[in-house]
């Protein structure tokens, strides 16, 4: 109960909000389809041992405690995040996979827009609820962090890479951008692509010429 204590004290944002588990529900707004054990590594050094999620509505680090979920209250004093063998770093008060280390490392980001039932018009026809409002309204009510999501909710995915150049990210998700965060590596660039047909929307491509471009 102390160690609880101690990480919800460090931990809770906002409510709690209790679900009970099921192997049978796919987290459509989670990374994971489901909660992992993971490791959380602050800045000061110290590490906590929880069963971890990211959730790509909220953009929150999600941890879960006794079946109750709960977001990471101060990402900025994170360090790091581990979670299946993968590695997440808080940057602009999100987090971000490290898909490629080196001086200019490959991030990746996974959010998520979403819409929710439409109303009908009374003319057989229906509207659909802005992304926005869809969003309000389940963190109004927890449901963002739920398990499962209410019906009707649809959750459409986007990621994004990100090149960290001296604390800025700068997009690159295609030969050109690359060519630009990586000029005197142009000619490189376009010769790995050619040769491994570099696939940008695939995450194990991207990471795999990034690495090269690196070494």
């Amino acid at each position: 109960m102390k160690k609880y204590f101690l990480i919800a004290c460090l931990f809770f944002a906002g409510n709690c909000f209790a679900q009970h588990p099921s192997n049978a529900v796919k987290l459509v707004q989670y990374i994971f389809d489901s909660f992992q054990p993971g490791t959380v590594k602050m800045k000061t050094g110290k590490t906590y041992e929880q069963n971890l999620n990211y959730n790509i509505i909220t953009n929150e680090m999600v941890f879960e405690q006794n079946g109750k979920f709960a977001a990471i209250a101060t990402p900025e004093n994170v360090d790091t995040v581990y979670i299946a063998g993968r590695k997440f770093i808080p940057l602009n008060n999100q987090f971000y996979e490290v898909l490629a280390g080196g001086n200019k490392p490959l991030l990746y980001e996974s959010t998520a827009s979403v819409s929710e039932p439409g109303v009908s018009t009374g003319y057989g026809g229906t509207t659909t609820t802005s992304a926005a409002t869809s969003y309000q309204s389940l963190l109004r009510d927890g449901s963002a962090y739920n398990l499962k999501l209410p019906d009707g909710y649809n959750v459409i995915p986007k990621h994004e890479f990100y090149i960290l150049v001296d604390g800025k990210l700068e997009k690159a998700g295609s030969e050109k951008r690359l060519a630009k965060i990586f000029p005197d590596k142009a000619d490189a660039i376009k010769k790995i692509v050619k040769t491994n047909k570099t696939d940008f929307s695939n995450r194990e491509d991207v990471a795999k010429l990034v690495s090269q471009l690196e070494q």
